[in-house]
């Protein structure tokens, strides 16, 4: 009788484990199926365009005929295109810089000012809410407000525009490593007798730096790929990137835009893989 026991107690604990091994198992598959779904989603257009900018032909299918570079070459050598990238170096510049150093006075404000905690809760949301307001609202407000004041359209309202954007995002990548910054360090400093310029620049811009460093050139990747409110702001004499790109979609997808587009895909890609490993997470 125990042994008869003993034997199903030993079938029942094998049952299951059994079990919990196929749970397990169906598990582990869904979730691998899960993760190759996504990431076929995500990535699998950008492969195409890829693999459709090596078309020999202009108007490219699938399969190739072949592979060839010439519309790299092509795209590099557009006179227009050129322009436009360099007209967006130059606007995603300016936003990034303009924005980081505005972020920075945002965020100390948010993680650091000698404020009611409910107050600095208010500058945090007042910073967050471009994030919040359709883009084309955004664009009328500053076309109106640059009109009003006799700017039109063209630079200066497009950077106007592309800072409104970007500043939210370097507001908190900075106030993220604001806040992991012991703050009685600085009172030691000015225990010490150190003042408060002094102090910034030798105790907390240091830890600060790769935060700044990466809220730059967050914001440039923002910045030079953003089209919606550049393409109500810029008006009819200036052309940027993402109007080059928007111009030629209306033509067709020829593997010069491809070609294009895959250009812009790696720098913009580099300038964030650039940004992201510069601010170590917290």
């Amino acid at each position: 009788m125990v042994k008869t026991v003993g034997r199903n107690s030993e079938r029942s604990g094998a049952t299951d484990r059994l079990r919990r091994g196929a749970a397990a198992a169906v598990r582990g598959g869904f979730f691998r199926i899960t993760v190759v779904a996504t990431a076929l989603f995500l990535y699998l257009p950008v492969v195409v365009v890829g693999y459709l900018s090596l078309s020999p032909g202009s108007q490219p299918s699938i399969p190739l005929d072949g592979a060839t570079l010439r519309w790299y070459v092509a795209v590099l050598s557009d006179a227009r295109f050129v322009r436009g990238l360099v007209t967006s170096g130059v606007i995603g510049v300016v936003a990034a810089v303009t924005g980081t150093g505005l972020g920075l006075l945002a965020a100390r404000t948010i993680v650091r000012a000698r404020l009611p905690r409910w107050l600095r809760a208010f500058v945090g949301v007042v910073v967050a809410i471009p994030l919040f307001i359709p883009t084309v609202v955004v664009a009328l407000g500053i076309g109106i407000t640059a009109g009003q004041v006799g700017l039109g359209f063209g630079l200066w309202p497009v950077v106007a525009g592309h800072l409104y954007w970007v500043l939210p995002f370097s507001t908190f990548l900075i106030a993220s490593r604001y806040a992991t910054i012991d703050g009685r360090m600085t009172e030691v400093a000015r225990d010490l007798g150190a003042d408060g310029i002094t102090t910034f620049r030798t105790i907390t811009l240091p830890q600060l730096w790769p935060a700044l460093v990466a809220s730059v050139l967050f914001a440039f990747a923002l910045s030079f790929n953003e089209f919606l409110l550049t393409f109500f702001l810029a008006g009819s004499g200036m052309t940027t990137m993402p109007l080059e790109i928007y111009g030629k979609v209306r033509i067709g997808a020829t593997s010069f835009l491809n070609a294009a587009s895959v250009l812009v895909l790696l720098f913009s890609g580099a300038v964030a893989a650039v940004a992201a490993s510069l601010e170590p997470p917290t």
